[in-house]
């Protein structure tokens, strides 16, 4: 019996001894930053120390609260994604040593996601070139500019330096020669960039390109790519009302007969058809990107990009162009002037929670952006000291570009 004791006590001692004590201290340094549909936690990390953020809608949570939300393996910067924006949430850390217990908690941090597209951050330049057009596949952003610029880098919520990537990072190979200036990109897959003499690169990656098919036409401004009829095609879209589409993932381009003698300048792929802005006012539709109906915008200002959203008033086309135009649709038929914004041009328009419309920067100022929750209603805001020429809206955040490798994110 004493033996059997002695074993059971030692068999205790061993299994104390190999268990690791858990952390003394609770995380310090704990911030909760609103965002877009989420909270960034931030907090300030130790080696070998494991985090755990436990969260719920309201003002108060503790580790053990039932009904609480945990995220193991937490590392930081954290974004918290899928909350209701306007609903206040509170989050408390605790942190465990290897196999150990929960250390002390946190104080109780607290946050109201919101909307984005109005404060903006600046990042480092990147270039002296202009950068054109911005691509998201996803996962990775490629940006296109003059010169044969190219950068591409991956989405990353929580990085400060630069904003909304992990790093830009310059392409790493170009086909031999290739320097051309190129006007626009699209993810499907892999990256397409199009340079304004109709030439053609693509990239599984967004660093390594090849030569792709030349477009049969000069002066190409943009090009997307959609699935009508679930057949994915590209459109391409320049100057002299041109019109170029593929229907075999950009290996062959098919001219459409123009229905416009006027410049093109953005093409883009919403809600199921084809919408094409250009100068005068020009705004065209299309459902399969091969035949074209020319609708009247009610505009003569050039107009340079178009986006939609099934908005609570309902369904609204906006088309956005120079000083300060904004347009609007319920139908991409029956178009709408709303009274200019400014005097400078809004070049690109996209949708995610809210139309975010970014454009040019008045002389000594930041660039003009603009958002509206329903497309008529709008509210203007700045980005930045230079030109922006594009915008995409991956998770939760904007990131526009332009003018002497400008970038800007709104999260």
């Amino acid at each position: 019996m004493r033996f059997l004791v002695l074993v059971a006590s030692l068999i205790t001692l061993a299994s104390c001894n190999w268990r690791t004590s858990p952390p003394a201290d609770a995380p310090t340094g704990v911030t909760a930053t609103p965002g877009d549909g989420l909270v960034l936690l931030s907090w300030d990390t130790q080696p070998d120390l494991t985090y755990w953020i436990f969260f719920q809608p309201g003002s108060s949570v503790t580790a053990a609260t039932p009904g609480s939300i945990v995220i193991r393996n937490a590392i930081s910067p954290r974004p918290v994604g899928g909350l209701a924006n306007g609903t206040q949430y509170a989050f408390v850390m605790n942190a465990t040593h290897s196999d150990s217990e929960a250390g002390p908690a946190s104080p109780v941090v607290v946050a109201t996601p919101r909307l984005g597209g109005e404060n903006w951050v600046s990042g480092p330049s990147l270039t002296t070139q202009t950068l054109r057009a911005i691509a998201f596949n996803g996962s990775r952003l490629v940006v296109v500019g003059d010169a044969a610029t190219i950068f591409a880098g991956d989405f990353n919520y929580g990085n400060s330096n630069p904003p909304g990537v992990s790093a830009w990072t310059p392409a790493s190979s170009l086909p031999l020669g290739f320097t051309a200036n190129l006007s626009a990109a699209v993810a499907s897959g892999g990256f397409l960039a199009v340079g304004r003499d109709g030439s053609t690169i693509n990239s599984p990656d967004g660093l390594t390109w090849a030569s792709g098919t030349q477009i049969p036409g000069a002066g190409i401004n943009a090009v997307t790519v959609g699935t009508p009829s679930s057949l994915t095609t590209f459109v391409a879209v320049g100057d002299g009302g041109v019109i170029f589409a593929s229907i075999d993932g950009a290996l062959t381009w098919i001219t459409v007969p123009p229905i416009t003698p006027n410049n093109l300048f953005g093409v883009s792929f919403i809600n199921g058809q084809y919408v094409a802005t250009g100068a005068a006012g020009t705004l065209l539709t299309s459902l399969d990107g091969r035949t074209w109906a020319a609708q009247t915008s009610n505009t003569g200002n050039a107009l340079r990009g178009a986006a939609f959203a099934n908005t609570a008033a309902g369904p609204r086309y906006v088309a956005v162009g120079d000083a300060g135009t904004v347009v609007t649709s319920p139908d991409a038929i029956a178009w709408a002037q709303i009274p200019s914004l400014f005097a400078e041009n809004l070049n690109g328009v996209v949708f995610r929670t809210r139309f975010v419309a970014v454009g040019q920067a008045p002389a000594g100022q930041s660039a003009r952006v603009a958002f509206s929750d329903d497309g008529v209603s709008w509210t203007v805001t700045s980005a930045g000291s230079s030109d922006l020429t594009s915008i995409v809206s991956p998770p939760s955040m904007y990131l526009a570009v332009g003018a002497a490798g400008a970038n800007a994110v709104s999260r």
